[in-house]
């Protein structure tokens, strides 16, 4: 948000009296908004009255220059109404006198607006409009400002790559400016960055180089305390509580924080807590924590509501107190939906998974869902912010070329797009490499998840088994045992009667003895090894087939080896040959668009096998651009020593077949 406002040339006839008498009254309007001890209502007054004076004012360059100031103010106040009416004009108006530091000026407060709102990829293109314009004017220090805002913006959005290009830019130009505030807040974010990326010790080292620069700051605000609670989190992270609890001590020894901002507070007393109790001192943790849960709650602080609830739950958890840590585990999940904080939502159904045994698994199908879903639209919003840097960059070009000479521009346009191309070859490697990094962390979480979601079906099928061979030892053991006894009883009778009496006798004893057949065939059938936990595994590709099915509309055949023994096989065998086929059965549905498939599981050996055949499409197998589906799958099976064959034909279909040996 512009705070400073470079004035611009303007007309004036210092003889209207009337005209200036009229601007005094407006600044004096402007400057009651301004005064904090006001009440809202007349503040917002005197910002009203100022705005309607600006509009009767006859020169434009005045009137741009009030109207900038009055948006300023509106932003400030939250009057969102007003502020976006007086901006709209402040921006048409400066457009119109092609001023283009109030163009750019306009949209640094519409990038702070929407990011109050959390709009981020309006509040970045608004950011990028005014680091235009700024650079375009060479106003160095709006445009590092600006740069740093897109570079906030990046880091919301988990582009840390791009976060840190912006953050670096910008560096490079308050250096050269010697602005020590700006360089604080821009290494400060430096450190965020590298506590997202796990990459610890170099947050470490930016937070420390911020803390150096703030001490030229003259107006430290509370930057050196937000600073330490940083550097807290990630010591926590490393799990070196002691200076964890240290760095929070420190920045909670300010005697005017609870005055100042009781938010933070809060936070920092809930923070004390979590970190003693990942250190095992429970001593007064509960107790902390229901102090900071107390304040948020007073003040309407949702986010910190749900952060308080999520460790309170893990406290539970810990002591066993199940039912008070799913309480509070589902309260802070419906926060977090209610405020759409998604990042808290998954943390809650993760939680909720490991402690909520009956619902274990639907919280992890919505973890999963969740998660892809907004990796997803990261993604989308991503690609947006490359567009329109990458159209700044040919805008930027051409203002250029206007502003110098034919033979210099030809000369200048050669090594500048060198430069360019260059640093764009190394951003795009730098970018692989960090998204390289990530999907391999997020691949490890989703097969921690789908590890978890094994375990609970083999302890669902265990328990079945175990209730199988219960009532299969009853029945053989218990009821067999007194029907015999009953039959021989009633053999041993001597029942005198007619014929037909001693035939309807012996009928009954051999029914008798036929019900004892029935119960022992139906005794061993319980205890039959088919039924044992090897089909767990099984069930889990039955419900992805019977899914894919119903998106694709193809019928399918499965065939299963009875050989096949699932509990004895390694996890990551199991993880990466579901994640193969729910790959194929991807493609199937996506490009073959199959009306069969068949899926085959074979053991020979110590080698197991998997086949999946669709009549589809098919494809060219040697065709140079592969997609990265197969790639995928190709690296799966080298991960697990194995191998991996395909085969394809034009309106014939598909083979795939993957083979491994077994680890234990």
């Amino acid at each position: 948000m512009s705070l400073t406002l470079v004035s611009c040339s303007e007309n004036k006839n210092s003889d209207k009296k009337n005209e200036n008498t009229e601007i005094d009254s407006i600044s004096n309007w402007i400057k009651q908004s301004k005064n904090v001890k006001n009440t809202q209502f007349k503040r917002e007054n005197s910002l009203n009255k100022a705005f309607e004076a600006t509009k009767r004012q006859k020169s434009d360059f005045v009137k741009n220059k009030l109207l900038s100031k009055i948006a300023l103010v509106a932003f400030d106040l939250g009057n969102d109404e007003l502020f976006r009416k007086v901006n709209l004009k402040a921006l048409l108006l400066s457009t119109k006198l092609r001023d283009t530091f109030r163009i750019g000026d306009a949209h640094w407060n519409y990038g702070s607006y929407y990011t109050r709102k959390e709009i981020i990829d309006s509040a970045y293109f608004h950011y990028h409009e005014a680091y235009k314009k700024f650079k375009s004017i060479k106003n160095e220090s709006y445009t590092a400002k600006m740069l740093y805002n897109m570079g906030y913006i990046e880091g919301l959005l988990k582009d840390y790559t791009g976060s840190e290009v912006s953050i670096f830019e910008a560096i490079t130009i308050f250096k050269k400016l010697g602005k020590d505030l700006n360089l604080y807040q821009c290494y400060n974010y430096l450190g965020l960055i590298y506590y997202n990326l796990n990459e610890f010790n170099r947050a470490i080292y930016y937070h420390n180089k911020a803390l150096e620069y703030l001490k030229n700051v003259k107006e430290k605000r509370l930057y050196k305390e937000g600073s330490l609670s940083n550097l807290g989190l990630v010591y926590q992270k490393l799990k070196d509580y002691e200076k964890a609890i240290e760095s929070f001590e420190k920045a909670l020894n300010n005697s005017n924080l609870k005055k100042r901002d009781i938010n933070f507070y809060a936070r920092l007393i809930d923070n004390i807590a979590y970190t003693k109790f990942l250190d095992g001192d429970t001593t007064n943790v509960v107790k902390e924590l229901y102090k900071s849960l107390k304040i948020r709650d007073s003040v309407k602080n949702i986010s910190g509501i749900v952060v308080n609830k999520l460790h309170l739950a893990e406290l539970y958890a810990l002591k066993q107190d199940t039912s008070k840590a799913i309480k509070l585990a589902t309260e802070a999940h419906d926060l977090a939906n209610k405020i759409e904080n998604n990042r808290d939502k998954l943390k809650s159904l993760l939680l909720l998974s490991k402690i909520d045994n009956k619902k274990s698994n639907t919280y992890l199908k919505n973890y999963v869902h969740l998660n892809d879903s907004l990796q997803i639209e990261e993604r989308k919003i991503r690609n947006k912010f490359t567009r329109i840097r990458f159209e700044t960059d040919e805008y930027i070009k051409e203002t250029e070329k206007l502003s110098q000479q034919k033979i210099l521009i030809s000369v200048g346009a050669f090594f500048t797009i060198l430069i360019l191309s260059f640093a764009y070859f190394l951003r795009v490697q730098r970018a692989k490499n960090k998204e390289l990094i990530f999907e391999r962390e997020q691949q490890k979480s989703n097969e921690e998840i789908f590890s978890l979601m094994l375990k609970q079906q083999s302890k669902l099928e265990e328990g079945r088994l175990k209730e199988r061979h219960r009532i299969s030892e009853d029945l053989h053991d218990g009821v067999l045992g007194k029907i015999f006894g009953t039959r021989i009883g009633l053999g041993f009778l001597k029942i005198n009667g007619d014929e037909g009496a001693i035939k309807k006798h012996q009928f009954f004893i051999d029914e008798l003895q036929t019900i004892e057949k029935e119960i022992r065939t139906i005794s061993h059938e319980l205890k039959n090894e088919i039924l044992s936990s090897k089909k767990d595994f099984f069930k889990i590709i039955d419900n992805l087939i019977e899914q894919k099915s119903s998106l694709g509309n193809f019928e399918y055949k499965t065939f299963y080896d009875k050989e096949i023994h699932w509990d004895k096989i390694n996890d990551a065998i199991k993880i990466n040959l579901y994640r193969i086929l729910q790959e194929a059965l991807q493609n199937i549905i996506k490009y073959a668009h199959a009306s069969n498939v068949e899926i085959e599981f074979k053991i020979k050996g110590n080698t197991l096998s998997l086949l999946i055949k669709d009549n589809g499409k098919g494809f060219d197998i040697f065709e140079k651009r592969k997609g990265i589906g197969i790639k995928n799958m190709k690296s799966r099976v080298r991960k697990l020593n194995g191998t991996f064959k395909i085969n394809s034909t034009f309106n014939k279909g598909t083979v795939i077949f993957v083979s491994c040996p077994i680890q234990s």
